[in-house]
């Protein structure tokens, strides 16, 4: 897996730079348009992993799409979806999945709809008390609340819903996109609703396609009649605030001159609010006729409420590292539930900074100071990778891990780094693989080796016995295993500088923390597990394999280890795969999944 390093401005720079179309904007126009009876060209669409779930998913369901430089072509409709059943892969995108549930309780067949590991985490329930208000027939297929779920109804009865508005927009804005499409329909919003500008946004995209609410109450109560139908034959895509954000950010950090274009200086977009944070540190923000710039003048310590713009919450922290006192962000209650524990990730990597914060469950201060540069883990979140990002503009030394994983939202992001005067380094992580005797790495290796030609496979114990010129079972017999490890660990730090390699470990590499940090200073270590009964199969007659413990069976001895060493591993691990059951090829197909994910 890659990592960047970014490098700092040497001074002040005055620069322009274009950002891509909203995902906002783009998955709401998508939804609408497979909703017209007419083919919908949406121009200056996002490209991105987000909207790609979306068009994949109204794809499958037999909506014909097509895609081109700057177009996307809605061609069909939802009346060319057929009777039958579908599994709808919503990825990673918290919109597609939502929006689309929405949209599967109106239409033909029987829907089941869930995601990768992080999406299925992120809460439904509100959305699906929601629709059952209106008649739908949902039902959960694993934990309570969360994907995957199963739509078995295709019509909805005209009513009125009562939706919890404290955990997500993204509910609110499905139920008002397929309203008009059910009947009379009235949304009341109980609580207060978090990330309102979004919904702002849906009215908007709404009323461009044609539908508009009958009436509405300050983010309360939204009522839609049955006499309306979406017609639009062009919709264009205003430029990503959020995108733009993070380059507002580093003006303001770098005292530079950034200039954004093809932004709308009246956008309803909930991140037009982060530029108000901006003035009130000091910075200057002026509007043209198709951008934005602002001119930084450095930042300060702020109390705000983020509730409204939660997406740049930790932009805002980065931003608060570097200043001297305590900077408090309320309101973002919601950045708990999104693609990882947003809240929870912020601390952990300010905290490698020697940064001090604490939390509630809808806060996060910050003592800002003097911060030292890190490597940043990003837990799959392209915000966590944009954010920390704008760190480095400003502090040498800054690493962000995954940086692909900005292709959910801003896939140029670093080429448009680049592109105000942002140098980059990128060097390639080492897999690392670890796991118990028995599960698998040796061959994995090998076969996982000729997928991946351009690693050198590497293997620790073949290290060790190349330099003793002695084998595992003869350094153990003569030397001992406390010299065995010594050994062990001085291979692991000789190798932590390498690049680019596959490495396969001995069993116990985990068993000292300076090997874990060792093998993680330029690797992902992939922990290849498997249950007691497995490993004892394995193993079974293995020749040459010194005794761990003074257990009398060889039982004995790999329950005792594992016990020793599970958790161990598991804390290790930057990915784990589950073996039991599984042929070394299918383990490699797997490995080679997460690769192909941005996530090894």
């Amino acid at each position: 897996m890659k990592r960047v390093r970014i490098m700092p401005l040497k001074r002040p720079v005055k620069a322009v730079v274009e950002v891509p179309g909203s995902k906002s904007y783009t998955n709401r126009a998508l939804l609408l348009a497979a909703m017209s009876p007419q083919p919908v060209r949406i121009i200056n669409p996002l490209f991105s992993d987000d909207t790609e779930a979306m068009v994949a998913c109204l794809s499958k369901l037999g909506i014909k799409i097509t895609a081109k430089a700057g177009v996307i072509d809605v061609i069909g409709s939802v009346s060319d979806v057929k009777d039958t059943d579908f599994e709808l892969d919503a990825d990673l995108s918290g919109t597609t999945i939502r929006f689309l549930l929405a949209l599967c309780t109106i239409i033909p067949g029987r829907q089941t709809l869930q995601g990768r590991a992080g999406l299925n985490a992120r809460p439904m329930g509100g959305l699906v008390d929601g629709l059952r208000q209106l008649g739908a027939k949902i039902d959960y297929l694993g934990r309570e609340g969360h994907p995957p779920i199963r739509v078995s109804s295709s019509r909805l009865k005209s009513g009125a819903v009562k939706l919890d508005g404290s955990q997500s927009s993204q509910y609110l804005s499905a139920l008002l996109m397929i309203a008009p499409a059910v009947g009379n329909v009235t949304v009341e919003i109980v609580g207060e609703l978090v990330s309102a500008p979004f919904a702002d946004m849906t009215i908007e995209t709404m009323e461009r396609f044609n539908v508009k609410a009958a009436s509405q109450t300050a983010h309360k109560q939204y009522y839609f009649d049955a006499k309306q139908a979406y017609i639009c034959s062009e919709y264009l895509v205003e430029g990503d605030v959020s995108s733009a954000s993070y380059f507002f950010a580093i003006a303001a950090l770098t005292g530079s001159t950034l200039t954004v274009k093809n932004l709308n200086p009246k956008s309803k977009q909930a991140d037009m609010n982060f530029l108000k944070i901006l003035k009130k540190m000091g910075n200057v923000v002026e509007r043209g006729n198709s951008g934005i710039t602002v001119i930084g003048k450095g930042v300060k310590p702020v109390g705000v409420n983020m509730q409204d713009c939660p997406d740049q919450a930790q932009t805002l922290a980065v931003l608060a590292a570097f200043v001297s006192g305590t900077t408090k962000i309320s309101g973002i209650q919601s950045l708990r539930v999104k693609e990882t524990e947003r809240l929870a990730a912020l601390e952990s990597e300010l905290h490698k900074m020697g940064i001090k914060t604490s939390s509630t469950p809808s806060s996060l201060q910050i003592q800002g100071g003097a911060p030292k540069p890190a490597s940043i883990a990003t837990y799959g979140d392209h915000r966590m990778a944009m954010a920390f990002a704008v760190a480095g503009t400003k502090l040498p030394g800054m690493e962000v891990q995954d940086p692909l994983v900005v292709a959910k939202t801003f896939p140029d992001f670093w080429d448009k780094l680049v592109s105000i005067g942002i140098s980059l380094e990128t060097t390639e992580q080492n897999i690392v693989l670890i796991g118990m005797r028995g599960s698998g790495k040796s061959v994995v290796a090998e076969k996982l080796a000729h997928k991946l030609e351009n690693m050198e496979l590497i293997d620790l114990d073949t290290i060790m016995s190349d330099r003793l010129g002695m084998s595992t079972a003869e350094v153990v017999a003569t030397r001992g295993w406390d010299y065995f490890r010594d050994q062990e660990s001085a291979i692991a730090k000789d190798v932590s500088s390498a690049s680019n390699k596959l490495i396969s470990t001995g069993g116990g590499v985990v068993l000292r923390a300076q090997n874990v940090a060792a093998l993680k200073q330029n690797g992902r270590l992939v922990l290849l597990r498997a249950s007691a009964g497995t490993l004892l199969d394995r193993l079974d007659g293995a020749p040459g394999r010194p005794r761990l413990t003074n257990e009398k069976t060889l039982a004995g001895e790999v329950e005792t280890v594992l016990a020793e060493r599970q958790k161990l591993y598991e804390s290790a691990a930057d990915a784990i795969i589950d073996t039991d059951g599984k042929t070394p090829e299918q383990v490699v197909e797997r490995i080679m999944a997460l690769i192909q994910r941005g996530k090894l």
